[in-house]
């Protein structure tokens, strides 16, 4: 069974830039073959076609924050003094 090609309308998925999630969009603009443009079925923007890829990636949050750590020197063991608990008994005297 062979797939019909992409015609303008189709409904594909791609990550939408304003809603940053991975959505329904129609087809506005075809090359040849290549989708060039969509429109969010959501928000109605429009904006190139991203091929479902966008967003942050995905190592670069716990990248950055590891590079801080490498940079910041080593902070001495902080050691919280202990309170005793009460017996649960009263004296009386």
């Amino acid at each position: 069974m062979s797939e019909r090609p992409l015609r303008l309308g189709d409904v594909i998925d791609d990550y939408c830039t304003r809603c940053k999630l991975l959505l329904d969009h129609a087809i506005q603009a075809i090359a040849g073959d290549e989708v060039q443009t969509v429109v969010c079925k959501t928000c109605m923007t429009t904006h190139p076609y991203r091929h479902g890829k966008g967003g942050r990636k995905k190592g670069a949050k716990q990248s950055l924050f590891e590079q801080i750590l490498a940079k910041r020197p080593p902070t001495p063991e902080i050691v919280m003094p202990t309170t005793k608990k009460p017996s649960g008994g009263s004296e009386e005297d």
